[in-house]
């Protein structure tokens, strides 16, 4: 897994809607981590002290290997589980259904008329998607850092070269006797071939690039 969809960062999309008397507010975040994900759940449950119930979804991870979700009190299934399918079943522009690192909560302000459990779940429901139309996405993509030596008088050329062609410069790091190099490639064998071709055309076979960490990257 190598792409995958979450919000833009600092998004914080929200929806409100009433059925029945009941107020349903979403609110939705990037998390990128469990504690991201409660610390904006607290803050939601901090502005809406008052509310009968602050429900939620969370999925954290490129695999999605994190699902979190809970009813806060509503009949069990009803709210949390409806939420979290909201997020997985999530369909963007390009037709992918792979959004994650987003934390939802739906927060309720019982009118008086209950709403059964099917009404319920579609409350929910309709609240955690009314929130996620309203969120602008962005793709990221795991990129693998390759770093190679330069001799610094031609290290202006090649990074010039380098960032012409696309390619990310993550770090230029000048030292006394070389310039240390540092650029990130998508995470494919094509492209990391591709790029060390290019690298070596680029400086007559002396470049060893030397593939390092991973990182994830945003795409504009």
């Amino acid at each position: 897994m190598n792409l995958y969809t979450t919000l833009k960062q600092g998004a914080r999309p929200a929806s409100e809607f009433e059925i029945k008397r009941s107020r349903f507010l979403g609110f939705a975040a990037r998390a990128s981590t469990e504690e991201q994900a409660r610390r904006f759940l607290d803050d939601i449950r901090h502005a809406h002290r008052e509310a009968r119930h602050v429900c939620h979804a969370f999925v954290l991870g490129a695999a999605r290997e994190t699902q979190r979700s809970s009813d806060d009190g509503e009949p069990s299934g009803t709210a949390g589980a409806p939420i979290l399918k909201a997020i997985t079943a999530r369909q963007i522009a390009h037709g992918r259904t792979d959004l994650s690192d987003v934390v939802v909560a739906v927060v309720r302000y019982f009118g008086g008329i209950k709403l059964g459990a099917g009404g319920l779940v579609q409350a929910y429901s309709d609240a955690a998607a009314a929130v996620l139309d309203a969120a602008a996405f962005v793709t990221r993509q795991r990129m693998r850092l390759i770093t190679t030596a330069l001799p610094i008088a031609e290290a202006a050329r090649v990074e010039t070269r380098l960032r012409a062609t696309g390619v990310l410069v993550h770090s230029v790091d000048y030292h006394a006797d070389n310039v240390t190099l540092t650029i990130a490639v998508p995470d494919d064998r094509e492209r990391l071939n591709k790029t060390k071709a290019n690298l070596a055309a680029l400086t007559a076979g002396e470049a060893e690039p030397t593939p390092g960490d991973q990182i994830w990257r945003d795409l504009d």
